[in-house]
């Protein structure tokens, strides 16, 4: 038997942040605001498996996949219901085809990457560019 070594997952929002920087500059060409979860080779990224080449991820994509999330991203014209959260912390279903899941849960990777992160509604950075959501990143992180 051979001893192998077992990150555990991220639990605080500055871990998570940390993590997902060291994720960033470990898989530079990977990081792009653009896109939740572009998998051009698989329908779906498991935690434990790395991106593989061309796929995209953006801060939240990041966030999700760092925390134990397999993200999904089905073709276009495919949809699944998934959980998502309002402003108000109320829970509705929505049609998408980009997604986070954990078992038989589905949530909407700005949600999972918002709680994993610590952020309010109001906090959130997911549509601003690369340089503004590496800033915030570090400063979640402390770094």
């Amino acid at each position: 038997m051979t001893d192998t070594e077992v990150t555990p997952k991220p639990e605080t929002p500055a871990d998570v942040a940390s993590a997902v920087l060291d994720a960033i500059e470990a898989q530079p060409d990977v990081f792009n605001m653009d896109h939740w979860a572009w998998l051009p080779e698989a329908i779906r990224l498991p935690p434990e498996e790395a991106p593989a080449c061309g796929s995209q991820l953006c801060a939240a994509g990041w966030a999700a996949h760092v925390t134990g999330w397999t993200l999904v991203s089905l073709p276009t014209e495919e949809q699944a219901e998934v959980t998502g959260v309002d402003d108000d912390g109320d829970e509705y279903d929505e049609l998408t085809s980009v997604y986070a899941e954990r078992g038989k849960e589905r949530r909407l990777i700005c949600d999972v990457a918002a709680k994993a992160l610590g952020l309010k509604p109001s906090e959130t950075f997911w549509y601003v560019d690369a340089p503004t959501a590496l800033k915030r990143l570090r400063e979640i992180a402390g770094r």
